[in-house]
């Protein structure tokens, strides 16, 4: 898939390059258009045209090579467990994202929102053309699977966008010129389309997946994100409906029940390049390091590290999120707290100081912090975050760490909580100790109520997925933005206003359907 992305681009490129007259320039046109009229001729035409779709995912961005800047600043610096890091103070335009204050004219909100939208018009494309190829251009089978995994990206893309805007627009179908100027729709519409959407690749797509294919969707990816928009729309007081929590429980016991997936024992090998596209993985981020022939690498892994160990200092840890992976105590096997906590953070503690083990960079964290701030007591008081490190960092620029997009372990997660919304604590209960058991080494917790088990997934799901994109919207979802942020300080919050971004000035300036 890695291949295919970057040859789909290159073509894509000169596809949208060719008879641009002066005329036709001055003219409204939509920019992501693959309008070559000898296109779409064949089954490698198909193909081409699928991979720019899957080109937008998260990867592609005008900021950073190979990971958009707009993401991980937007998703990660409204989490009330994270703090800007030293670096972040250079750039406004994330300080401005940390502290609420930022306007519909911020230009992350014009990235996300574009990227997005392009996804969707390439899919589309695909989705028309490729449905209306005949037994001549390509076989049956083929034409479902690439319809299939159409379907999921522009769900995928859909629920993006809803999840971050409060309205946004539908597009169903490829965008021209007269129908650039299109009305917002309300969410529960948005919810019902991006439903159909991942209902329809589901239908098409089977489990089993190549490894000469891996980043591609498969009826997993459908089901999973399926549950989990069901999960994000029980939690959404304009559309829910009292079905969504049983429908997201069927939709994750048919991904649980496909044997396909199962939990990885090593939990820090999901992040940190070494288990790719593991058992684990249900849509997994495509990354490359740049060779002679292709170039789709990301430098995520930078933004997180601190300047000790050859990172940008972007991001840190807040202590709370220290006290809360800290909580139940040194209860693991190994005597240990929960083993969660050193996979995705590093701070001052025995277990980063321990020099038989040298377990950061092959040194220690008094050893590190003296040697970059003077004093090895200078961060006593922080945290750092370690999950999206390679091994080493140091000396690694523009480098092929995948990011994975859905996990089984949240889908175990999500599935706990939609049973114990339906009225099964018990089999809730022992999905959350499947998780706590293989990633955390810790014993089964003992839950004999809905009220226990939902505090258990809130922890839990702060254990499991820190910094994966999910916090800032979990809280939303349970109604716990407003406590959340003030516990951390955040005065300038108001979940009326902030619980989802504006509608970029951008659009609203060039569609005429937007007041």
């Amino acid at each position: 898939m890695k291949k295919y992305i970057i040859k789909s681009v290159f073509l894509l490129s000169i596809l949208l390059t060719i008879g641009c007259s002066d005329d036709e320039y001055l003219d409204k046109q939509p920019p992501d258009q693959l309008t070559s009229e000898n296109f779409w001729r064949n089954a490698e035409d198909a193909r081409s045209g699928l991979t720019a779709a899957y080109s937008e995912l998260e990867a592609r961005s005008n900021f950073w090579d190979g990971w958009q800047e707009g993401r991980s600043v937007v998703e990660y610096f409204r989490s009330d467990y994270v703090l800007p890091g030293p670096d972040a103070t250079n750039y406004s335009h994330w300080m401005s994202i940390y502290n609420f204050n930022y306007t519909n004219g911020h230009i992350f909100l014009d990235v996300l929102w574009s990227t997005n939208y392009k996804g969707i018009n390439f899919s589309n494309q695909v989705i028309k053309n490729v449905s209306e190829m005949t037994e001549d251009q390509i076989s049956d089978s083929e034409r479902e699977q690439i319809l299939g995994e159409a379907y999921f990206l522009r769900g995928y893309y859909h629920f993006k966008l809803l999840t971050l805007f409060e309205q946004i627009i539908i597009r169903d179908d490829i965008v021209t010129s007269s129908t650039l100027d299109k009305a917002l729709a309300t969410r529960t519409e948005v919810w019902d389309f991006v439903l159909q959407d991942f209902k329809t690749a589901a239908d098409k797509l089977s489990f089993e997946i190549q490894p000469q294919n891996y980043g591609r969707a498969n009826k997993g990816a459908a089901l999973g994100y399926l549950g989990k928009a069901y999960m994000y729309k029980a939690g959404d007081a304009s559309s829910s409906t009292g079905d969504d929590y049983q429908n997201a429980a069927e939709a994750f016991f048919k991904v649980s029940e496909s044997g396909q997936y199962a939990l990885v024992d090593d939990f820090k090998s999901l992040f940190n390049g070494e288990n790719e596209n593991n058992k684990e993985s249900i849509f997994e981020l495509q990354f490359k390091s740049g060779d002679a022939t292709s170039w789709n690498a990301t430098r995520l892994h930078s933004f997180v590290a601190d300047w000790a160990i050859g990172g940008w200092g972007g991001i840190l840890a807040d202590d709370r999120l220290v006290a809360e992976m800290k909580e139940e105590g040194m209860i693991a096997e190994n005597g240990l707290y929960d083993n969660r906590l050193y996979a995705t953070l590093y701070f001052d503690d025995p277990y980063f100081n321990d020099e038989s083990a040298r377990r950061m960079e092959g040194s220690t964290w008094n050893d590190l912090i003296e040697s970059t701030y003077g004093d090895p007591d200078a961060k006593d008081d922080v945290a750092f975050f370690r999950k999206w490190l390679p091994e080493p960092v140091e000396g690694n620029g523009y480098i092929g760490l995948n990011v994975t997009l859905l996990r089984y372990a949240d889908v175990l997660l999500m599935h706990a909580e939609a049973l114990n919304e339906t009225g099964n604590t018990e089999k809730a209960a022992e999905l959350i100790n499947q998780v706590r058991e293989a990633h955390g080494n810790v014993p089964a917790v003992t839950l004999n109520s809905k009220e226990a088990v939902f505090e258990q997934i809130v922890h839990e799901r702060v254990m499991e997925l820190t910094l994966e994109s999910t916090r800032f919207f979990d809280l939303r979802r349970w109604g716990m933005l407003d406590a959340a942020m003030n516990a951390a300080g955040r005065v300038d919050f108001d979940a009326q206003q902030h619980s989802y971004l504006p509608v970029p000035l951008s659009e609203i300036q060039t569609n005429t359907e937007i007041n």
